[in-house]
């Protein structure tokens, strides 16, 4: 059955899921007043988890574009719904030199951290540097995302170092980079998928492995950068009665 709800596919979910909206309401498929669709319809028709909607609902409800009620569903409260890019982008910008500047430093410092924690951490150390993962992964996206287990982590890590000046740099940096709020940036299974990559670095300090260590960690940081890169927004392309997420060609194919 064609629908005007199409599978979402995008590098931060809850942004692509707020433009659909937006087309869906230019192209008056949705109407001010409207009520939107079940939260199990939309999460099949998008393809997306519960959290991600319910974040780009509460981005649209904070705006009053839509309003929630308590077991009534949601409505539609504007005829016209902004990019979302222009709340997220300006901020990232203005942060991004700031966020790179810090993690270079965090990653000279913490890489050395991560290499002698794998040769100088205690059993219990261990045991605690292991308990935020076996949370993250437990908990549903919204809930890890919402506690701040990469604080945790990074800080066992540092005063397992045995060095009392490097976890004293670690601390600062770390309450640096929490200050400009990275999280902020991302959907929250995103961020949540972001903290799984501490895993090696935890499985190479358990198993006395400096240099894989060290090494983990320099990609942990390879892959925060990765994250704030400048990259190409997902356009909508209007088909048969359909809206269809795609990216914009990157290597000459089609």
């Amino acid at each position: 059955m064609d629908t005007p709800f199409t599978p979402v596919r995008s590098a931060r979910l809850s942004e692509e899921i707020i433009r659909q909206i937006a087309r869906l309401v230019e192209t008056r498929q949705l109407q001010i007043n409207e009520r939107f669709p079940s939260e199990r319809t939309l999460q099949e028709h998008w393809k997306v988890s519960r959290p991600v909607l319910r974040e780009a609902f509460r981005a649209l409800e904070v705006q009053g574009m839509v309003e929630s009620r308590p077991g009534g569903g949601r409505y539609l409260r504007s005829s016209w719904i902004p990019d979302p890019a222009r709340h997220h982008n300006p901020r990232l910008e203005a942060n991004r030199e700031n966020l790179l500047q810090i993690w270079e430093a965090r990653e000279t410092v913490e890489t050395k951290a991560a290499e002698l924690a794998a040769k100088f951490a205690t059993a219990d150390q261990i045991r605690a540097l292991g308990v935020p993962l076996q949370m993250l992964t437990a908990l549903p996206p919204a809930k890890a995302a919402s506690i701040d287990f990469n604080r945790e982590f990074h800080l066992v890590i540092a005063g397992a170092c045995c060095n009392p000046l490097i976890e004293e740099m670690v601390v600062r940096l770390v309450a640096r980079s929490n200050e400009i709020g990275f999280k902020e940036f991302m959907d929250v299974e995103d961020f949540a998928n972001l903290l799984l990559i501490h895993q090696p670095i935890f499985d190479a300090i358990a198993h006395r492995k400096p240099a894989a260590a060290r090494q983990a960690m320099a990609e942990h940081f390879a892959e925060l950068r990765r994250r704030i890169e400048v990259r190409p927004a997902t356009s909508l392309q209007e088909g048969p009665g359909l809206l269809v997420a795609k990216r914009p060609d990157t290597d000459g194919r089609n």
